[in-house]
């Protein structure tokens, strides 16, 4: 069997691996590339391959740079099955709609200004009925329960612990035995189960996201949480949080439900503006097959995702009011990376006041508002204006759902035997893979970092 590492080969976003067996090919993820809009827009357009010859897809779980390109990959020419969890079906059809609505509306003000300039209009990737009818070709399968996306090929799915649905997938042909961790999740953490670990086999592909780094535990996130909330009282700021709408959300209601419990956020509203994420929250609500042990006690006898304190968004209106509000006051929306979506609008009322807060709870890709924000950079862009980031910004890595260094080796650690011959590095920038890289070779593995377009035999 043949694997071409696609996307996110020493890069974080557009995840996207290429198999071939008997001349039969299949994908492992389908996600966008994010970052530079003219960079994104070249990659994510073409293919490496020709999509009508891709006889099926695995996807991990939803988030959007694993999932996002299937649309631009049925548009053209791809009509087998999605094979993936319930709970990815779910969250991934709502992402992929949410996305598809979002390129339509941003293409439609991109060609009104590329009109007065007297260019021609541009396509957005993929439009909603693309999407739509993308969904109908998800196939929803159980963990551990084995399935062919090509003849001679068994695939098992097992929980990640990343998100909600998130698996780590186990590809069998021939007696040799490869697993894809897709995005490896943390032990616990709230809400969602650890990951399975998956011995006995002779090949890795691996993420590699904090190769390098040691996330702080979920304790000191939330007494770090705390700190924040008790300052921003004080000084009566807005706290922003950008927050994914997959599952950095619900983590984070379920923080402050605890402060709350605790009186820390006493008369301190705290606002999910985000329609995505609303939606999401739903989802989760339908799945608690996916929820650990604690998560499943408390919702016997209550909503873990609300508490007297906490509003979810109803519209643009009720948005747009909140920037007349004065703080103290939390608002957590979308985009997690700053890229998009209502917490531009929030950034642009609070980022120029030295009183109020952002708080950043996950990665931050190169090239992002998010990350540059996070770098302390004096001035951003936002919707081609200029603004002073006079704001205090805070980083909590540590409720990151991906796994750190520590985390992935104690991963592969499980795997080592006689049977492991190497371990491909994947989902990570070039520093993290290669921190993670001298690890596991010291454990006796080989430990490659391919290239994009790079294919090796397994």
């Amino acid at each position: 069997m043949d694997v071409t590492f696609v996307g996110a080969a020493r890069t974080v976003t557009g995840s996207l691996h290429l198999f071939e067996y008997k001349k039969q090919k299949f994908l492992l993820e389908c996600g966008v590339f994010q970052g530079h809009r003219e960079e994104a827009e070249r990659i994510n357009s073409t293919f490496p391959f020709k999509p009508k010859d891709i006889k099926a897809v695995i996807l991990s779980h939803a988030h959007i740079d694993h999932s996002g390109n299937l649309p631009n990959l049925a548009r053209r020419g791809f009509t087998g099955p999605v094979f993936c969890t319930s709970a990815t079906k779910d969250i991934a059809s709502l992402l992929l709609l949410d996305s598809a609505k979002i390129q339509e509306y941003d293409f439609k003000y991109l060609n009104k200004k590329r009109a007065e300039k007297g260019l021609l209009p541009k396509e957005p990737l993929y439009t909603i009925a693309d999407a739509e009818n993308t969904i109908k070709q998800f196939r929803e399968v159980d963990y551990e329960s084995s399935f062919e996306p090509v003849p001679g090929v068994q695939v098992t799915l097992y929980d990640a612990g990343h998100i909600l649905g998130s698996s780590v997938v186990l590809i069998e042909s021939e007696g040799k035995r490869t697993l894809f961790s897709g995005d490896l999740g943390r032990k616990d953490m709230p809400i969602i189960k650890d990951p399975v670990n998956v011995d006995a086999v002779d090949y890795m592909i691996l993420e590699s996201t904090y190769g390098g780094r040691k996330h702080e535990s979920f304790d000191t996130m939330k007494e770090e949480l705390k700190g924040i909330i008790e300052k921003g009282k004080k000084k009566r700021s807005k706290i922003v949080i950008p927050a994914f709408a997959v599952e950095r959300t619900q983590l984070l209601v379920t923080i402050l439900r605890n402060l709350y419990d605790e009186g820390c956020l006493k008369d301190v509203p705290v606002y999910v503006d985000s329609p995505l994420a609303s939606n999401v929250t739903e989802v989760f609500r339908r799945h608690p097959e996916c929820f650990d042990a604690e998560t499943t006690r408390i919702f016997e006898e209550e909503d873990p995702f609300n508490f007297p304190n906490l509003h979810y968004v109803a519209d643009a209106e009720e948005s747009k009011s909140l920037n007349d509000k004065t703080g103290p006051m939390i608002i957590m929306s979308a985009s997690g990376m700053c890229e998009g979506g209502r917490v531009t609008h929030h950034l642009i009322h609070t980022i120029g006041n030295e009183e109020n807060m952002i708080v950043m709870t996950g990665y931050q890709a190169r090239g992002t508002l998010g990350r540059k924000i996070l770098e302390r950079a004096p001035r951003v862009t936002i919707f081609h204006d200029e603004f002073d980031v006079r704001a205090k910004t805070y980083f909590m890595g540590g409720l990151s759902a991906h796994a750190d260094g520590e985390d992935l080796l104690e991963y592969v650690k499980v795997a080592v035997d006689s049977r492991l011959r190497k371990v491909f590095l994947v989902h990570g920038e070039i520093e993290e893979s290669q921190a993670l890289q001298q690890k596991i070779t010291a454990l006796g593995p080989q430990a490659d970092i391919p290239q994009s377009l790079t294919t090796v035999s397994i």
